[in-house]
């Protein structure tokens, strides 16, 4: 849903246009010539059926209309999910800031729950950025929690919001959650968004675990994290999961994968990756840890990024 309130008339002509199509075209059997023309002048709103039947026929999805509707740019709320969602690819200090600053310009026009939670999420992890008070961010992230548990179930839009406050749980709580989640996500094969977030889910999951040294059972998980990551290319958590598994491996006395380490940093050297390449060689058990103890002037812009 954007926040813009404008005309789709005109757009919805100036497509059909510069894609060659003739009105009949358009609208096709799913409604009157003349129905389109209405909604073409702007007599009348299409209901959602005809709305998306006319998107169809002009080959284009809602999300590139909303973008044109609001000339090349998202709207105030989508840009808000935008940035959110980049966090499980790029959760730099800086990136929160922003978001913190637009959802907070947004709440004061407007009620918004989910960017409430948003806001509730990003302050919790700005706690984490600064000074590495857990217990303070989880303040934040209860207030989220109080919501979410209500909810008789969790679609995407929530499941973002559950990833990002996972830290809130011991880690056997977030495992079950995780089990959850993953569920859900099956049902989503086709959507990026999804197989983002559940590669999110286990890299933050196998963080818990591995602070609460459950070694074997982080393994679990950290496999199934590089059975994803190998499969749909996802370099850098990929090296993050090879490292990760090393570490495991290597506190339950599991010496049969050596190397693990360094074909990760050879990953960051083919990526240019200098700055993880170096993380790693420093201290491989915490790296991508956002919630342990580690150095806040490497965590704040060096984190995940690729």
């Amino acid at each position: 849903m954007t926040d813009i309130n404008v005309p789709i008339g005109s757009t919805l002509k100036k497509i059909r246009e510069n894609k060659g199509y003739t009105q009949k075209e358009i609208s096709d059997h799913t409604m009157a010539r003349s129905t389109y023309t209405k909604f073409e002048n702007d007599d009348i709103t299409p209901t959602l059926s005809k709305y998306l039947a006319i998107l169809d026929h002009m080959d284009m999805s809602h999300e590139e209309f909303i973008y044109l509707l609001n000339d090349f740019e998202l709207g105030q709320k989508e840009m808000i999910l935008y940035l959110f969602k980049q966090l499980e690819k790029n959760p730099t200090r800086e990136l929160v800031n922003e978001i913190i600053e637009k959802g907070e310009t947004l709440v004061q026009e407007r009620y918004d729950q989910l960017i409430l939670d948003i806001l509730n999420a990003c302050r919790g992890y700005a706690v984490l950025f600064e000074g590495q008070d857990l217990a303070t961010a989880k303040e934040y992230a209860q207030k989220v929690w109080d919501r979410m548990e209500a909810l008789d179930k969790w679609y995407l839009a929530e499941l973002h919001i559950i990833n990002s406050i996972l830290y809130l749980f011991d880690s056997e709580t977030a495992a079950l959650f995780t089990e959850r989640a993953l569920e859900t996500l099956v049902q989503y094969p086709h959507l990026e968004e999804a197989l983002v977030l559940k590669t999110s889910f286990l890299l933050h999951l196998t963080n818990l675990l591995m602070m609460d040294q459950k070694y074997e059972q982080a393994l679990f998980y950290i496999k199934q994290m590089e059975s994803e990551c190998s499969r749909l290319d996802y370099p850098v958590l990929l090296a993050a999961a090879l490292v990760r598994k090393e570490v495991c491996m290597k506190k339950i006395g599991d010496d049969s994968e050596p190397g693990l380490i360094d074909q990760a940093i050879r990953i960051f050297d083919s990526l240019n990756k200098q700055n993880l390449k170096e993380l790693v060689e420093k201290d491989p058990e915490n790296f991508f840890n956002l919630y342990s103890n580690y150095p806040v002037d490497k965590i704040q812009s060096e984190l995940l990024t690729h």
